[in-house]
């Protein structure tokens, strides 16, 4: 496994752990969690929705990466859609609980970046 591959499958993990808890919880806890305040649980399961459209692009780009190849298109998104959510909630949010899932997309963001700039070293074995 290479270091893409890993970080897609941290990426993809937490995604499937998001969209389970914006998918499945009460709307007070999703108020409480995300510091934001209404009646309706739909704009959190919208969110759930678009992240699982994501969690689609992840998978398709560790299999990419599994073969050794990387999939530009799907970086760019999670670029995108990891290092925007890091500056909205580092930017917007005065939500201290927030700051610590800013550092985890801005990471992945980061990750990817990275793997862009330097494929050789991203599709790299992790060992041997």
């Amino acid at each position: 496994m290479s270091y893409l591959a890993l970080l897609l499958a941290f990426k993809i993990l937490l995604t499937l752990g998001v969209i389970w808890v914006y998918g499945t919880h009460p709307i007070k806890k999703l108020n409480a969690l995300s510091g934001q305040w209404g009646d309706s649980p739909m704009t959190y399961r919208l969110y759930a929705v678009a992240t699982a459209a994501l969690l689609v692009g992840y998978a398709v780009a560790l299999v990419d990466a599994l073969s050794g190849q990387i999939n530009t298109g799907l970086l760019l998104m999670g670029i995108i859609s990891n290092g925007g959510a890091a500056l909205v909630l580092m930017a917007w949010s005065g939500h201290p609980t927030l700051r610590a899932p800013a550092y985890v997309f801005g990471s992945v963001a980061i990750g990817f970046v990275l793997a862009l700039v330097f494929p050789g070293y991203a599709l790299a074995p992790l060992v041997g």
